[in-house]
């Protein structure tokens, strides 16, 4: 979370207490689950945490050396106590089963609340977007008219005003489209997700499509791998597809004309997927970074850049791959250009 230091968290067991404690975890935004121990690797709980790329192991020797635990929740039972209290680091706290039942509670009923609120307002701004772009639409409908000549010859001054009504409903008919996905995004039930995969190449492959037209008008070059292996990922296939999407158009956005966007993918040691969106265009100041995925959020060198833009498609970014536990990662030099990352687990 932007600007907050996230608690980091273990979780001791992996049968049915340790997946309800690990799914109450999973949905808290301010918690960090690093570890899942259980000496069956076979558990529900494992198979859980490796599809959202939080570390499995057999004991808890990994979890006492890591002095940045700062809870350590045991859902296992005496077996798993008796392995845990030897070797427990002194920065770290142990809770027992029942202490652990009462955490898991409390945070399931904190995030039941936040995720009402949050789908709630997410339908008012589905109702509120289509009723601002009805309006809209209309009077797009009118400048094409205009435009197209059928009210007869207006004077170069005027088309070229006209032409710049038609430039600005065309960005905020995409900043409603974004704002609506937002909101969609948000009233997606988590359990209903599904098991589905989908193909990193063929994901990214339609994203950068999406974008090709508006790079070619200004010379940025899309440079795409077109063989990743392997690349299939657990996810929604158009999730996946607009999270590239947002990765790729804000690169372009923010290169500089003549400029190159460059994507790649490579395997990390812990398994999981990385596919970085590089640009080398006006990059972002230090400061700004903690709240680049903010809804609404534009650095003053963004603004200056480029005046169309919402601030709403890293929001988007960041929305699709916590639903599906991915990490999303940026690193910039302004000035220099950007790299956003964007990783996940092999299905």
């Amino acid at each position: 979370m932007a600007g907050q230091e996230k608690i980091v968290v273990a979780v001791m067991g992996a049968g049915a207490q340790g997946v309800a404690t690990l799914k109450a975890l999973l949905a808290a935004p301010d918690v960090e689950v690093r570890y899942v121990v259980d000496p069956d690797l076979r558990a529900p709980g494992v198979a859980l945490a490796r599809e959202h790329g939080i570390r499995c192991e057999t004991h808890a020797g990994v979890v006492t050396a890591d002095a940045a635990v700062d809870l350590i929740l045991e859902t296992g039972g005496d077996r798993v106590r008796a392995d845990l209290e030897p070797g427990e680091h002194p920065d770290g706290r142990l809770m027992s089963p029942a202490g652990t039942r009462l955490v898991a509670s409390l945070v399931a009923e904190i995030a039941a609340v936040e995720e009402d609120a949050r789908v709630e307002t997410a339908r008012y701004l589905r109702q509120a977007s289509h009723q601002v772009k009805s309006p809209l639409t209309a009077i797009q409908s009118s400048v094409n008219v205009i435009l197209g000549g059928y009210t007869g010859e207006i004077p170069e001054r005027t088309r070229e005003t006209v032409q710049k009504i038609h430039a600005r409903i065309d960005a905020a008919l995409a900043a409603l489209a974004k704002r609506r996905l937002l909101a969609d995004l948000r009233c997606v039930d988590r359990d209903a997700l599904g098991s589905g995969t989908a193909s990193v190449t063929e994901a990214l492959q339609e994203a950068v499509a999406r974008h090709a037209e508006t790079a070619a008008a200004r010379g940025v070059e899309l440079r795409v791998p077109t063989g990743i292996e392997p690349d299939r990922v657990r996810c929604v296939p158009e999730h996946l597809v607009a999270l590239f999407s947002e990765l790729v158009e804000n690169a372009v956005v923010y290169s500089r004309d003549g400029g190159v966007v460059e994507v790649s993918a490579d395997v990390r040691p812990d398994g999981r997927l990385a596919v970085a969106v590089r640009d080398h265009g006006i990059g972002v100041p230090e400061r700004c970074l903690p709240k680049i995925f903010d809804e609404d959020y534009r650095a003053d060198v963004a603004v200056k850049h480029y005046a169309d833009g919402a601030g709403l498609g890293l929001a988007v970014a960041r929305e699709i791959a916590g639903l599906h536990g991915f990490d999303l990662e940026v690193r910039s030099d302004e000035g220099s250009g950007s790299v956003f990352t964007a990783i996940m687990s092999l299905a």
